[in-house]
């Protein structure tokens, strides 16, 4: 019988090994999956279909900020309860998800459905590009409750430390979307409605996956009833984490939003299809760190839970380090190869000298992105709501708002580049300082 995870008394190194590398095989699946359509239709369709999905983007956003709601407040309270021993917490943490998944799904997609247009419209974008957007985004919004709930779900899977079980649904989800999007737009002749209804199909069985699972009784935490229904015993705290969560992912949507406007304001068609191309890849690259540090939140929290500040401390130094040797490591194909790179998603694209400039400046922001998340991950897990709710939004008004503006107007589309990769650095240097004064404090409590 394989041997579950210690978090309390096994070698960190080794935890994170065990716990990061499906973690992270999983969040490249995740990459991949958001790939699929983007890559299909470009290769099928072409680079108008391609550039009208991809502005899409923010969006996307807010199901994911939904998502990002139910699922960290969940997963956190999860992982201090297996902590702690306590199991009445534990029984009531699948019922509250389902109750919140649900909620938010029903206020994400009945606009999306009825004012489609009007949202589309608020990106900027005309002709072509609007009508590629408009036909993905009324299929896409269809699947939300799919999506909120597959990935809460599957969240608390990672909770309880059962990353790899985690990964293996993902995988199966991905694998189906692969297969099932050339189908849709290349034999059905669907076009990108083809990839949005691909994707629905992909995050249902994923979602039914997941609920198999807790149905079964294959979770190691103790489950209760297979139900929907709000638990005001463990509302608050779920929704406290979660706000948090929610706050940097809304944050987040604020910056992508005016982000994108930026380019298309200040873009051409073949320059913003450019951007999209650069900032899809820099996402790509960017979520198996995410994966790595998910894998962190369980580390941190259960040990938080059970008292044990030393190896709280020892485990972000650890993360840190593994975040900044995965983040150089994948930066370098893009060094030396970034237009053979950028190809895989605009074929037969040539590279100026600036694209090229720009494109490694970008992927050079992954070298900072350790810190940055690894600050936030220890506040979420050890229940420091306030701060991770107030650092992203303070980042986004303080640092990324004023930096960005400034310099599109004095370098118009170049701008973007360079304000990306001075705010991120800024962002991650404020962290460092804050979460090292945490990490100072709970070392004086423990009398480190």
């Amino acid at each position: 019988m394989k041997k579950k995870p210690d978090f309390i008394n096994d070698n960190l190194w080794k935890l994170l090994l065990k716990l990061s590398v499906p973690s992270i095989l999983g969040m490249m699946v995740i990459s991949i999956n958001g790939l699929v359509d983007i890559f299909y239709t470009s290769y099928f369709i072409g680079t108008e279909a391609f550039t009208g999905i991809s502005m899409l983007f923010p969006l996307m956003l807010v199901v994911t900020s939904v998502t990002v709601f139910v699922a960290a407040g969940s997963a956190s309270v999860l992982s201090r309860a297996i902590g702690a021993n306590q199991m009445g917490i534990q029984r009531k943490i699948i019922p509250n998800m389902m109750a919140l998944s649900l909620i938010g799904a029903v206020i994400v997609t009945i606009p999306g459905i009825i004012f489609s247009k009007e949202i589309v419209s608020v990106l900027g974008i005309s002709g072509k590009l609007f009508t590629y957007a408009l036909e993905y985004y009324q299929i896409y919004i269809l699947g939300a409750l799919f999506s909120i709930y597959g990935l809460s779900a599957n969240g608390l899977i990672r909770a309880e430390g059962k990353i790899g079980q985690a990964m293996r649904f993902t995988l199966v989800s991905v694998v189906l979307n692969l297969l099932l999007t050339p189908i849709f737009i290349g034999i059905f002749n669907m076009g990108v409605a083809g990839a949005a209804w691909s994707s629905i199909t992909a995050m249902f069985i994923y979602s039914l996956l997941t609920a198999l699972y807790f149905i079964r009784g294959k979770a190691t935490f103790h489950t209760g009833r297979f139900r929907i229904k709000l638990e005001y015993k463990i509302l608050k705290n779920v929704l406290s984490i979660g706000f948090s969560a929610f706050s940097m992912q809304l944050s987040n949507l604020f910056r992508q939003f005016l982000l994108f406007r930026l380019v298309v304001l200040y873009g051409t068609l073949e320059s913003i299809a450019f951007f999209n191309a650069a900032f899809r890849l820099f996402t790509f690259l960017a979520i198996p760190l995410l994966g790595l540090y998910q894998s962190m939140q369980p580390v941190i929290g259960i040990n938080y839970g059970a008292n044990k500040p030393h190896r709280c401390l020892k485990g972000v130094s650890i993360y840190r380090l593994a975040g900044m040797v995965l983040g150089t490591a994948m930066i370098i194909p893009i060094l030396l190869f970034p237009e053979t790179i950028i190809n895989i998603m605009l074929p037969n694209k040539e590279l100026n000298e600036a694209e090229i400039f720009n494109v490694r400046m970008i992927m050079g922001i992954l070298l900072v992105i350790p810190i940055s998340s690894s600050s936030i991950i220890l506040f979420q897990s050890i229940g420091e709501a306030k701060l991770a709710t107030m650092l992203p939004v303070g980042r986004q008004l303080f640092l990324f708002v004023p930096i960005i503006l400034l310099l599109t107007k004095y370098f118009g589309i170049e701008g973007i580049y360079y304000g990306l990769a001075l705010e991120n650095v800024l962002y991650a240097l404020v962290l460092w300082i804050i979460s090292r004064k945490i990490l100072q404090r709970i070392a004086l409590r423990a009398g480190l």
